[in-house]
């Protein structure tokens, strides 16, 4: 299985002259003559106008709310028009009523290609038969500098998921910019948070996110006939249950729900990638749902299920809204009682791997889960010895730093994960002795999310930690390091491009990009050393 960590080194310039990728499912899965295409999309488009104005949602699923608020994201089927088109134009014409973006972020999987992470396009326009979509190549390249998104004009060449989404964007938003996004498999939800926390820095206030997925495929065509009996209805409760998770944007629900069922909802990792960046208060509405067994009635015994559904955001004034500083600062408040239990947390998490080579869990500590505790953040947890032989302007000296960058588990989870990993995982140090603990200081840094920067000139010494980015290398400093340096910002960049490997004038090759973040940072002399 292919892991993107790096750009495809074999890509050569598109598949024409112009990077163009081809509509290669246009005249098989739906019209490639752009009249019929267009009647035949329109006559979809108005049968939704009319059920949408008399029930502005399924009202065969319980608990389906009308949606309320900014549009944010669509998650619309992709199988052949004959057999979905007439679902997915609820959704699109949801989203004509109510926006009209200047970018799409197109998500979908990969039903030929097996890999880990998202693929990316070297092209820039993907064709359709009502004209060309742009690609927006700045954030497609911008992506394309983190772990987990790489290029791969192979697999969104052979992909059907985002093209079949192509004409009805093309038709309704004809000078939108697009994205396209063919997203892998992912080991664990820390990884799809990482991978989101990623996606979610290129989203500006009025884009549009589209999800392209199918749900259920039952039978023996798929592989999967768990039901015995009548099994329609028992398919329609498994697709409500995987709808009651998205609807409350409850990741861990439906990572829980997939292991559980073992479902076959083929853009479950793009909708899990969409469920990661969701901000908090929006909700899900479905606004139709069908099978392929409505329009081919003649295969009675497989299934394949298609949702429209919608994703709004009641609370916002525009549609991914930026948080503003103050929000960031708001959002990083730890009272005195929750520095103290995280001190103790990580205290008790490194003596007890030092001494017995465990990991204690969050329940083990004694402590109690706040909001704060639980809310996912970045956060490195940094070691240091203090020595008797060491002179007096050094008074302490690094024993281990590592952390999350971004926001991929609770804040309380990721203090116990890099309180083990400086204790063990930084290459530069031998993992921790009992025999070092009582001479230990422990300090945690709490970081705002990610933010790019367009100039180094936008960067403060002191107030910043900066993370630096070059094809495939990368390195991150904290805003203090600097300053406990004496560096400038010059030489702060040059220690970071030694850092990720490289010569120290790295850092102003054209194709370097960083990233800023503030952090809070508390230690154990500030508490009298916590046991």
């Amino acid at each position: 299985m292919r892991i993107f960590n790096r750009p495809d080194k074999k890509y050569k310039k598109g598949r024409d002259s112009g990077g163009r990728r081809e509509a290669r499912f246009a005249g098989t899965w739906y019209e490639s003559d752009s009249s019929a295409l267009v009647k035949q999309m329109d006559g979809f488009l108005e049968s939704a106008r009319k059920e949408l104005s008399e029930s502005p949602s399924e009202a065969d699923f319980p608990d389906n709310p009308a949606p309320q608020g900014n549009l944010l994201a669509l998650i619309v089927p992709h199988a052949g028009y004959m057999f979905s088109g007439a679902t997915a134009a609820y959704a699109y014409e949801f989203a004509a009523q109510n926006t009209s973006p200047e970018r799409i972020f197109l998500l979908g999987p990969s039903h030929y290609v097996g890999f880990e992470g998202v693929a990316l396009s070297h092209c820039s326009a993907f064709a359709t038969p009502l004209g060309d979509m742009n690609l927006e190549r700045k954030t497609v390249d911008e992506l394309s500098r983190h772990p987990l998104y790489g290029f791969s004009d192979e697999i969104h060449d052979r992909e059907h998921s985002l093209e079949l989404q192509l004409a009805f964007l093309k038709h309704l938003f004809p000078d939108a910019q697009l994205i396209p996004l063919v997203v892998g498999a992912f080991k664990n939800s820390s990884e799809i948070r990482y991978a989101g926390s990623i996606l979610r820095s290129q989203i500006r206030p009025g884009d549009l996110v589209v999800v392209s997925s199918d749900f259920t495929h039952y039978g023996p065509r798929y592989d999967y006939v768990p039901f015995n009996g009548d099994f329609p209805e028992q398919v329609k409760k498994l697709d409500e249950d995987a709808f009651s998770y998205i609807k409350d944007h409850d990741l861990e629900g439906f990572l829980n729900f997939h292991d559980q069922t073992g479902c076959t909802i083929c853009g479950f990792y793009p909708c899990s990638l969409l469920l990661s960046i969701l901000p908090e208060g929006s909700r899900g509405s479905l606004l139709k749902y069908g099978t392929s067994r409505d329009s081919y009635k003649e295969d009675s015994r497989n299934s394949v299920s298609y949702l429209a559904l919608v994703l709004t955001d009641p609370g916002a004034e525009v549609a991914w809204s930026a948080e503003s500083e103050s929000e960031l600062e708001l959002e990083l408040e730890l009272s005195e009682s929750e520095r103290k239990d995280l001190l103790s947390l990580a205290r008790k998490v490194v003596s007890e791997f030092a001494r017995r080579g465990r990991q204690i869990a969050y329940a083990d500590a004694g402590l109690a889960k706040t909001a704060a505790l639980e809310t996912p953040r970045g956060v490195f947890v940094t070691l240091f010895k203090r020595a008797p032989d060491l002179d007096q302007e050094r008074e302490r000296q690094l024993r281990g730093c590592i952390g999350y960058i971004c926001p991929v588990k609770p804040l309380y989870q990721a203090v116990i994960d890099n309180a083990i990993g400086a204790a063990s995982k930084d290459y530069r140090f031998t993992p921790l002795k009992a025999n070092e603990l009582e001479d230990l200081e422990i300090e945690i840094s709490v970081l705002t999310p990610l933010r790019p920067v367009e100039s180094i000139d936008q960067i403060e010494i002191g107030k910043h930690g900066i993370v630096f980015h070059l094809r495939d290398r990368q390195s991150v400093f904290l805003p203090h390091v600097a300053t406990e340096f004496g560096w400038s910002l010059t030489e702060t960049l040059e220690q970071l491009a030694l850092k990720a490997g490289l010569d120290k004038d790295a850092w102003s090759r054209p194709e370097a990009t960083f990233e800023v973040f503030e952090s809070i940072s508390f230690e154990e002399n500030e508490f009298n050393k916590i046991s």
